[in-house]
């Protein structure tokens, strides 16, 4: 009987998901809202295929997103195995690293503008340290600045679903190994990486996922520029579904965009298991 008491969620799942799904479906082989409704085909998707604004945003969202990876992902894992033994200590500096994640993405981007304009912190510190500092003007120091602000956002994420795996692990393994003299690596590498084998790869994709669709904290913070030096895909697809009203080009691009973030997703997923999967 408890089986079936998923079937309420899994229909307002599959309404939620699927209804819109099949609406963008509907409107990528047509031009709705045009001054005359014609239906394109393939046309839609062709049109995003040598559109090069999109195919540099494409380039830059998907550099950007395996960069912040990269960056995020051993820094969580080595705060979570710095905070992995229990103490008074640990659970302060614990509970000050979880904030971050607990903030909503505009609220992220509206902070960091704060904090690196002329009169914030970043920004008094930069006219000291660095003068030429300049993230609405200067591309390069956009880029670097959103990179900051997405790794101090997220890696308190990978620090928590890291540590959670760490502290349902058995630590049997872990003081045998010491009484034989196993060095720290050692245990990490064939103990304790194996255990958390899991938690570190749905964080992964959950952190692609989440980088690969960046939006709010890109568009409060410097709204993708200056000019379109940091129009990452969502923004482009805003642009021309809300502003330019193309709804059938972004809904195109939005399906083809679904199927780039899919394939990325299965890349890691094989790449980071050893093509096992996580059955």
């Amino acid at each position: 009987m408890s089986k079936y008491m998923v079937v309420p969620a899994m229909i307002v799942v599959m309404f939620v998901g699927l209804v819109p799904l099949f609406a963008m479906i509907n409107y990528s082989v047509q031009t709705p809202y045009a001054v005359e409704n014609v239906f394109v085909g393939f046309g839609n998707f062709l049109r995003v295929l040598t559109d090069q604004r999109f195919l540099d945003s494409l380039r830059r969202t998907v550099i950007f997103s395996f960069t912040v990876l990269a960056l995020e992902l051993p820094l969580g894992l080595m705060f979570a195995l710095l905070l992995y033994e229990k103490g008074k200590l640990n659970a302060v500096i614990s509970t000050i690293i979880i904030i971050p994640a607990l903030l909503p993405p505009i609220s992220i981007g509206l902070l960091w503008r704060l904090l690196i304009r002329g009169s914030g912190p970043i920004g008094q510190l930069a006219a000291i340290f660095f003068p030429s500092y300049n993230p609405f003007q200067n591309a390069a120091h956009a880029y670097y600045t959103i990179l900051a602000m997405d790794v101090w956002h997220w890696t308190s994420l990978i620090t928590i679903v890291v540590s959670a795996g760490l502290a349902g692990m058995d630590r049997n393994p872990i003081l045998s190994a010491k009484t034989e003299g196993a060095t720290r690596w050692q245990i990490f590498r064939h103990i304790e990486l194996p255990a958390i084998q899991f938690p570190l790869v749905f964080v992964s994709l959950l952190r692609l996922i989440d980088g690969l669709k960046i939006y709010d904290e890109v568009l409060v913070l410097v709204a993708g520029g200056p000019g379109l030096t940091n129009e990452y895909v969502s923004l482009f697809i805003k642009t021309k579904t809300v502003e330019e009203w193309l709804v059938g080009f972004g809904a195109a691009t939005s399906l083809f965009y679904l199927f780039i973030v899919l394939m990325l997703c299965y890349m890691l997923l094989i790449v980071m298991t050893r093509g096992k999967g996580v059955v």
